[in-house]
């Protein structure tokens, strides 16, 4: 049977939302996305996801694919999406992609954000060096919540650092992590964590030591929702990879 497969690059606000994955009686981003596309692409049958968000977690560079028999104009799929929730989701692109491209296996790494408003009080260099240490591939299971205890909690973090940032003229702090893939909660947990040992003055291996007890009931419960924006999701083929930074 053909098959076209397409490749959208989306933003949404993660307030609006219950989460990106279909769950009843509540609004979620894939939700949105199926009711804009099924008039254009009836037989759809599911959409993948590069990163999957939570409740009240935002995304800028979200990356979703979508296929059926079915040849439609990239630019009107793009207007489908952009007329189903005007505010709060935005198709930033639409292109068709080869058939083996899929959103979730095809990516190779993914990019959060989390901003936080201290108005100056936190040691960004306590907290930078702190979340320097965990750089590398471990057991991420403290800095985790609600995992599949069947699957592997090994990730390999490539980027994890906190800089100052001012933003409207409020002093906060940017925090950026990079890995191959996240855990449920991870991004959140390590930024609550880091909070908790800077301001308590803790040595800057005290995050990967308590990576490396594996306890969960020694971390923070995690940050806020709000802060945490998904920046974009990495491909290994060039033609697929968007590389601009909006934040």
């Amino acid at each position: 049977m053909p098959r076209h497969t397409y490749r959208a690059l989306i933003a949404y606000d993660g307030g609006a939302f219950h989460g990106f994955a279909k769950q009843p009686k509540v609004p979620t981003v894939e939700d949105a996305l199926i009711r804009a596309l099924r008039p254009w692409l009836p037989s759809l049958p599911a959409i993948q996801v590069g990163g999957r968000t939570d409740r009240g977690v935002h995304a800028v560079g979200q990356v979703i694919s979508f296929y059926g028999p079915e040849r439609v104009a990239p630019g009107r799929l793009m207007a489908a999406i952009n007329e189903e929730a005007p505010g709060v989701l935005l198709a930033r692109e639409v292109r068709e992609v080869p058939r083996r491209f899929h959103a979730q296996y095809s990516a190779s790494g993914r990019h959060y954000v989390y901003l936080l408003n201290d108005e100056g009080r936190l040691n960004t260099r306590a907290l930078d060096a702190l979340l320097f240490e965990l750089v590398g591939t471990r057991c991420f299971t403290a800095m985790a919540r609600n995992t599949d205890p069947d699957k592997s909690t090994v990730r390999q973090l490539r980027i994890a650092r906190a800089r100052r940032v001012v933003v409207d003229g409020t002093q906060g702090v940017r925090f950026d992590f990079e890995a191959n893939s996240f855990l449920r909660s991870q991004v959140r947990v390590m930024v609550a964590t880091a909070v908790r040992e800077a301001e308590a003055g803790a040595p800057a291996t005290r995050l990967l030591e308590l990576a490396e007890l594996g306890d969960r009931r020694l971390t923070a419960p995690p940050a806020p929702p709000g802060g945490l924006h998904l920046l974009h999701v990495r491909y290994a083929a060039p033609s697929w990879t968007h590389r601009r930074d909006p934040l």
